[in-house]
């Protein structure tokens, strides 16, 4: 019994008005699917419904004896879409088996997916259920393209070989018609076997007579109900007189032609099959959910449970290597193909909002909900339980978290290429034309010969992409020049011989000729690996900003562009007709021709845009980072920050620290809560634990977390940091790797050891929330700082480096005096307020120019900050304050 039927006998015998609250409570199932399956019963006319709110539902004794009553479960029932898209072929199939004396044989039409074996499967199930065929008859399954290139080796599975019939037939062996003996054989891609195979079928549908492959003389006869399956249009592949002995065809639905509410179901069942498969409960958050129910796919159901299966594996990756608490699917795991479907929600809003919760930000599935039954999972290797016997071997060994992380990838990046290699063609043909599919496969035929190795279906599938749109480039005379030809043709000389070799071959193929810079990059795809760092060029951060209406972008940016006297960034205007996708199309193209090194930083204002960021960097690989609900003076900053050449993070950060500054208010925007300190080391052992040995005693007591990171290459800590940023209020770096970024202060292993330095990051800590008083004091006195929360939280951050970098410890308070000092010199600095003079500053410059060259280079991030200048004499004052409140002598 399904869960609709429980809810329908649930209302049924409760006798009075329950409301979907009341219903999932008392059954202990997901409010959102018993709101959904009462809908369901309502539409049916099985139940009734109240009109307002809440809405409550009751069972009408006035309607007559529904089908539900005495529901009647047999194998179709469990099919999702029996009742609805998949009806009239559940009725014929029904028909087919019933058919006197024996049943019809059958042949079922569908795209690659859509889920002919398992239809032909449940017809068999649905035949011994029925006493249709006897219990022990047999179900047959063969796959005739598997032998296509050799008639002989097909005909003798299908019809059974007899000794000596061909060179290798050394005993007689039986056919597949005769192993199927009063059962069913099914023959999947059927329009694989040859026009002979195909009179030598009929003749056995015929008569119910047969020879073996090679024998003359004895005929055998069998009871077999055939069921063929193909991708194939009958009239093209089939023969006429083989199609008119198959008297009843039934075609299966592509997925897009699927109802709605189906699709729902089936990732429900798939996503419950593999909870069962993990013994967990998996959450899915509502963004993923949306583009699994909206995303095109072109293997239909099939492609489906290999992208949900997917998911489901690199959630699980983070879950057992302790990245998340729980088996959690989020957009940014999903594949870009998926998440592409995200551009439809404005198509299709009307039927998301009837079909999930519109308030449900996470959904939870589990195989305890429901049985998972009737889900096919026969031909999946278990793939959780080869990364859990990994990952155990893995601590067996020794390994420490990031080795294990590392490894446990290059095993789910394997399971990733198999299921790339497993995609049809189908996919690739849509986007690229066939001329460019088969120049691709004879080039990489080609290369494979001359290099000695093979190339994945991933890399010919980006080489054809790039092909099809360098001859439109050359075409439009749009030439681009490769940063590093030189250095290609030295490191690759191989590679770059067989490229010049593949530009020959397009050029007589397509007819144009392929420039010197274009075989540069055509050799990058023949390269294994390739050095990342030798095509970085030291350009500016793309600022792309993409806003709804027919001119909100353009006016924004251009606003922005003459105040700041500058010409960087692109503006994007979307009006409300348009298409998300061919939005999505325009700004792809568009970055691909800008060719950004740096990154991208999108600036939007809401809905399906916030996801184009992550779209490009996983199909253009190029770094991107979103900042949502932007507005004119977050514009101004990232495009200030970027005509400076500031890196993304930075200005990442600084654009998204304004929008929290402007919208302090707003619940949707919170800062993080929690504080941390980072501890940066290359191993985990040694200084490192005596480190945070040391910084226990200063945070005990205080909700500060420790948390330690291996710093194993810049980058890569540089992105693990923006992802703590996230979620943490960072107060300081300490650590054996000296690493300064964003202005949180670093603190080095010798000074964790000193007494007074230690007192410093004791002061930092303790002051902390004084600060927070500070801002709410200062509010309202300041004309030309946009944000007294930002300015205080940069200042503090200020006289701790220069604490720092002076080696002063400044006495107990002083700092808050210091702090205050700088914040009133900037605004009156912005005020155009004169400097104050200082006594004889050439002298104090000569006895002190060392120390001042530190001012003023800890200061410069403040100047940029706000565009201002500190003059000499105010930086002198600083200094002296610094000094003449120094507790310690050095």
């Amino acid at each position: 019994m399904g869960r609709k039927d429980d809810i329908f006998y649930y209302i049924k015998k409760v006798k009075s008005s329950v409301s979907a609250i009341e219903v999932a409570e008392h059954l202990q199932l997901d409010r959102s699917n018993v709101s959904r399956y009462l809908n369901e019963l309502y539409k049916d006319g099985l139940i009734e419904k109240t009109s307002g709110k809440p809405i409550l539902y009751f069972y009408k004794e006035l309607l007559p004896k529904p089908k539900y009553a005495e529901p009647n479960h047999d194998a179709f029932s469990h099919l999702i879409g029996t009742e609805g898209s998949l009806r009239i072929s559940v009725q014929q199939a029904k028909a087919a088996i019933h058919y006197p004396p024996r049943g019809l044989h059958t042949l079922i039409l569908g795209k690659t997916g859509t889920g002919k074996s398992f239809f032909a499967k449940i017809m068999y199930n649905y035949s011994l259920e029925s006493k249709c065929i006897e219990e022990n008859a047999p179900f047959i399954q063969f796959n005739c393209a598997d032998y296509a290139q050799n008639p002989q080796l097909l005909f003798g599975h299908i019809f059974g070989v007899k000794k000596g019939a061909f060179t290798g037939a050394t005993e007689n062996r039986i056919g597949l018609i005769e192993k199927a003996d009063k059962g069913v054989l099914f023959l999947d891609e059927i329009h694989r076997l040859p026009p002979e195979g195909q009179e030598m079928l009929f003749t056995f549908i015929d008569k119910g007579e047969f020879r073996s492959l090679g024998d003359s003389e004895e005929t055998k006869t069998a009871s077999v109900q055939i069921i063929g399956a193909t991708t194939e249009s009958t009239e093209s592949y089939l023969l006429e007189t083989f199609t008119r002995r198959i008297p009843m065809t039934i075609t299966l639905p592509s997925l897009e032609e699927r109802q709605f509410e189906e699709r729902y179901q089936l990732i429900e069942h798939f996503l419950i099959q593999e909870s069962g498969s993990l013994n967990e409960t998996i959450y899915v958050e509502r963004h993923a959910l949306t583009a699994f129910l909206l995303y095109r796919t072109t293997a239909n159901i099939g492609q489906l449970q290999r992208d949900l299966k997917l998911a489901c594996a690199k959630s699980f990756l983070h879950y057992i290597s302790n990245q998340t608490s729980s088996i959690l699917i989020r957009q940014n795991d999903l594949s870009i193909h998926v998440q592409k479907g995200l551009l439809d929600v404005k198509q299709y809003r009307e039927k998301m909002d009837g079909l999930i919760d519109t308030e449900k930000k996470v959904f939870t599935f589990s195989h305890k909900d429901e049985s998972t039954e009737y889900i096919d999972q026969e031909h999946e290797e278990n793939l959780y339980q080869n990364m859990e016997n990994k990952l155990k071997q893995l601590h067996q060994e020794g390994k420490n978290d990031k080795e294990i992380q590392t490894e446990l990838l290059v095993d789910f990046n394997q399971y990733f290429d198999e299921y790339i290699d497993h995609l049809p063609q189908v996919g690739l043909k849509e986007m690229v034309n066939n001329q460019i599919l088969e120049i691709t496969d004879k080039i990489f035929h080609f290369a494979e010969l001359e290099l000695n190795r093979s190339f994945k279906k991933k890399m010919k599938f980006a080489f054809a992409l790039h092909l099809q749109r360098t001859i439109e480039r050359i075409e439009q005379n749009n030439l681009i020049s490769h940063p590093n030809l030189n250095k290609i043709h030295k490191k690759y000389p191989k590679e770059f011989k067989v490229a010049i070799e593949a530009a020959q071959m397009i050029g007589n193929e397509v007819g144009v000729e392929i420039p010197l810079d274009e075989i540069g990059f055509i050799t990058m795809f023949l390269v294994p690996e390739i050095e990342e760092n030798m095509y970085t060029q030291e350009h500016k951060v793309i600022i792309i900003v993409v806003m709804h209406g027919n001119s909100t972008a353009t006016s924004m940016l251009m606003t922005v562009q003459d105040l700041l006297g500058v010409r960087l960034g692109k503006a994007f205007d979307m009006p409300l007709s348009m298409d998300a996708r061919d939005m999505y199309d325009l700004i792809k193209g568009a970055i691909h021709d800008l060719q950004p090194t740096k990154g991208v930083l999108f600036l939007v204002d809401m809905g399906s845009l916030s996801s184009f960021g992550h779209m490009i960097f996983e199909e253009m690989g190029i770094k991107t980072k979103t900042v949502s609900m932007a507005s004119t003076p977050v514009v101004m900053e990232a495009v200030r920050k970027a005509s400076l050449g500031r890196s993304l993070e930075d200005i990442y950060h600084s654009s998204k620290q304004l929008l929290e500054n402007q919208f302090s208010s707003s619940a949707s925007l919170p800062k993080p809560s929690k504080k941390a300190i980072i501890t940066a080391c290359f191993t985990g052992d040694g200084v490192a634990k005596m480190i945070k040995e040391q910084l226990e005693k200063v945070v005990k007591g205080k909700n500060i977390e420790l948390i330690t990171l291996q710093f194993l290459h810049r980058q890569s800590f540089t992105e693990k940091i923006d992802q703590l940023l996230e979620d943490y209020n960072i107060l300081a770096i300490a650590g054996t790797v000296q690493f300064e970024y964003f202005n949180i202060p670093y603190f080095s292993p010798i000074e964790i050891f000193q007494d007074h330095h230690l007192k410093r990051l004791e002061n930092l800590i303790g002051n902390h929330e004084p600060y927070s008083e500070m801002v709410e004091a200062l509010e309202n006195h300041f004309k030309m700082i946009p944000s007294v929360s930002r300015l205080i939280q940069l200042l503090q951050k200020t006289v701790i480096k220069l604490e720092l970098q002076l080696s002063i410890t400044l006495d107990t308070g002083v700092d808050t005096g210091i702090i205050l000092h700088l914040a009133f010199l900037i605004e009156n600095m912005r005020l155009n307020q004169p400097a104050r003079p200082f006594p004889s500053p050439k002298k104090f410059h000569q006895e002190h120019a060392d120390k001042l060259a530190i001012v003023k280079t800890i200061l410069y991030s403040l100047e940029v900050e706000y565009d201002i200048t500190f003059a000499e004499s105010e930086q002198m004052h600083i200094y002296k304050m610094f000094v003449e409140n120094n507790r310690i002598s050095t």
